[in-house]
């Protein structure tokens, strides 16, 4: 499978300062830059990102068309492309892990660890997450204030450690760790000898396969209802595709997605709260209304308001700008020839913004989400925050009760507002998060 194809041919740009330019663009202004390329070069261009030439994909059409596992694209050698070289086990010939599988193997790979983010399971998530929210609530309240986007970060890693790992103790290791790991795949470069973050990276995720490796035997005698133990006792029925290798990369998988996604949708989403003061209030009489004390997994379901913002937050502010392929062989994107190896991305961030699916795409207007408007529902590529196809992620579900459990959790007992008014703008770094610290003054109810 080549890794450097002629695209040419296609509308867009190239070369080392076209890297440079749109890596930031990326990084500094998100959507927004995004957006402008698309504007610019059509719904099929290319790009360079991350020293990758890529071919970018803004048609809701076209994005579905690229999601059909029909055997012309494969999810695993696209994630292959920016994990391959941080961790020396992973290549092309040994993908084990349900990250770097395709098709048949992939499916299978998936229903080993599905039952660990069933119902049962993200309801006894649930109930671990909340005391530890409403601790760290607490401790802010007594403040008078906080700066969100840290200390939300740091918060998820704690809530993440203990619901997936089981330990309460060793939050920030894992935190600093997953941060240097994180910064890896955004190098320009990939060498050790001139790129401190690639050194960083490869570190961090030594570092993490052996706080993870250390513990698979404690884990399988434990029997405890945390992610890892389920998974290490799950990784031992017969049929299982995943060796312990492969468990490690797909907890480091599942660690990284819920520290970065879900912390950096809520610091989104509590910038938008407190700069629309009567979402925020919409949200807590909804709160109050259901139960002043705490609420357990089925109750959160009926939290449709705070849902709603929450879809609306990811909207506006997407976590994940792309999601990602690569051709296994010739094909056509509308009229355009894509050759077999091309690295396309799936631009659903700029699906977002479609004025042809969204009212007023650049308002924050939750109420679109209403079953009377259901403007996610115009498209089937409209709304999806998530991914889309096999590789949807799993932890989906979890990611939206840990939301509706934070925000119980403190509009129950406080409100806030932005220390300091200002324009956030839409950032990757990597994930999709609002600029600025997100710094709230927090009043006790």
């Amino acid at each position: 499978m080549p890794t450097s194809v002629d695209i040419a041919h296609l509308p867009g740009e190239g070369g080392p300062i076209a890297a440079v330019r749109n890596t930031l663009g990326w990084m500094t202004h998100g959507i927004d830059h995004l957006l402008a390329q698309h504007r610019r070069f059509g719904p099929v261009y290319r790009s360079v990102f991350a020293g990758y030439q890529v071919v970018c994909v803004a048609d809701p059409d076209l994005v579905l068309s690229i999601a059909r596992e029909d055997e012309t694209w494969s999810t695993s050698l696209a994630w292959l492309t920016f994990f391959q070289g941080i961790d020396a086990k992973i290549n092309a010939a040994k993908m084990d892990s349900p990250l770097f599988l395709d098709f048949k193997p992939h499916r299978d790979a998936r229903k080993v660890f599905q039952p660990a983010f069933g119902h049962s399971a993200t309801a006894s998530y649930f109930d671990a997450a909340t005391p530890i929210f409403e601790q760290a609530i607490e401790r802010w309240m007594a403040r008078g204030h906080v700066s969100f986007k840290d200390e939300i970060r740091s918060l998820m890693m704690k809530v993440s450690t203990r619901i997936f790992l089981g330990v309460d103790d060793e939050a920030a290791a894992f935190e600093k760790a997953l941060i240097d790991y994180w910064e890896g795949p955004l190098s320009l470069t990939r060498s050790k000898l001139l790129s401190p973050s690639w050194r960083r990276s490869i570190r961090g995720h030594a570092v993490l396969c052996e706080m993870l490796r250390s513990r698979i035997s404690a884990r399988r005698a434990s029997g405890g209802d945390d992610l890892f133990s389920r998974l290490c006792a799950k990784t031992q029925e017969p049929e299982t595709l995943v060796d312990d290798d492969g468990l490690v990369r797909l907890m480091i998988g599942i660690k990284s997605a819920a520290f970065a996604t879900t912390s950096s949708g809520l610091t989104s989403m509590a910038y938008l709260l407190a700069t629309h003061p009567e979402w925020q209030e919409r949200m807590r009489a909804e709160a109050i209304a259901l139960s002043k004390g705490r609420i357990n997994y089925e109750q959160s379901n009926q939290l449709e308001v705070t849902s709603r913002v929450w879809k609306e937050a990811m909207r506006l502010y997407p976590i994940a700008p792309y999601t990602a392929r690569r051709a296994l062989h010739d094909t056509q994107l509308g009229q355009w020839r894509i050759p077999a190896g091309t690295f396309v991305m799936g631009m659903i961030s700029a699906v977002l913004r479609d004025s042809n699916l969204w009212s007023n795409p650049d308002r924050f207007d939750p109420d679109r989400f209403t079953p009377e408007r259901a403007e996610d529902k115009r498209h089937k590529a409209a709304f999806l925050p998530f991914g889309i196809g096999g590789h949807t992620c799993t932890g989906m579900h979890l990611a939206n009760a840990e939301v509706k459990a934070f925000w119980h959790a403190l509009l129950t007992r406080c409100r806030f507002t932005l220390e300091r008014d200002y324009k956030a703008r839409h950032t990757y770094m990597p994930a999709g998060i609002v600029s600025g610290d997100v710094k709230l003054r927090i009043e006790r109810l």
